[in-house]
């Protein structure tokens, strides 16, 4: 697979980690004295999401070993593709996921609902920029 623009971790898994979660007050980033248990998504929950939220347009790629869902705004040029990392191939287990491409707002919007579901999760950059906490 190919290197993602975002990859997307549960804060719960961030924080059991001391040496991330020093890492996380370090940039200073708010985080909640304590993270309720978050958890991956399975591909059937993501698509359930996906198909939610108003104004976007979504496409899904899926084959055994492949879970993909390509993801166009309705109301302008926004677009994200999001990815199952290690599909099993099996829709109703959880796997964590990616952002192989796609603009921030998008990325942000489907991430802000996946939170609802999962709990915290934050978006790690391949740019080196700040991680990102989304509630």
């Amino acid at each position: 697979m190919q290197t993602a623009l975002y990859d997307v971790v549960t804060l719960y898994d961030c924080m059991q980690d001391p040496a991330t979660t020093a890492w996380l007050d370090h940039l200073e980033l708010p985080l909640p004295n304590t993270a309720p248990p978050g958890r991956n998504p399975a591909p059937l929950e993501i698509a359930q999401v996906l198909d939610n939220i108003q104004n976007i347009r979504v496409s899904y790629l899926v084959s055994d070993n492949a879970w993909e869902a390509a993801i166009t705004s309705r109301v302008d040029v926004c677009w994200a593709n999001l990815a199952v990392k290690e599909f099993s191939g099996d829709p109703e287990v959880a796997h964590m996921f990616c952002f192989p491409a796609g603009w921030d707002e998008m990325i942000l919007l489907v991430t802000s609902h996946l939170a609802k579901l999962c709990g915290p999760l934050v978006l790690l950059p391949d740019s080196g920029d700040l991680p990102q906490v989304v509630y």
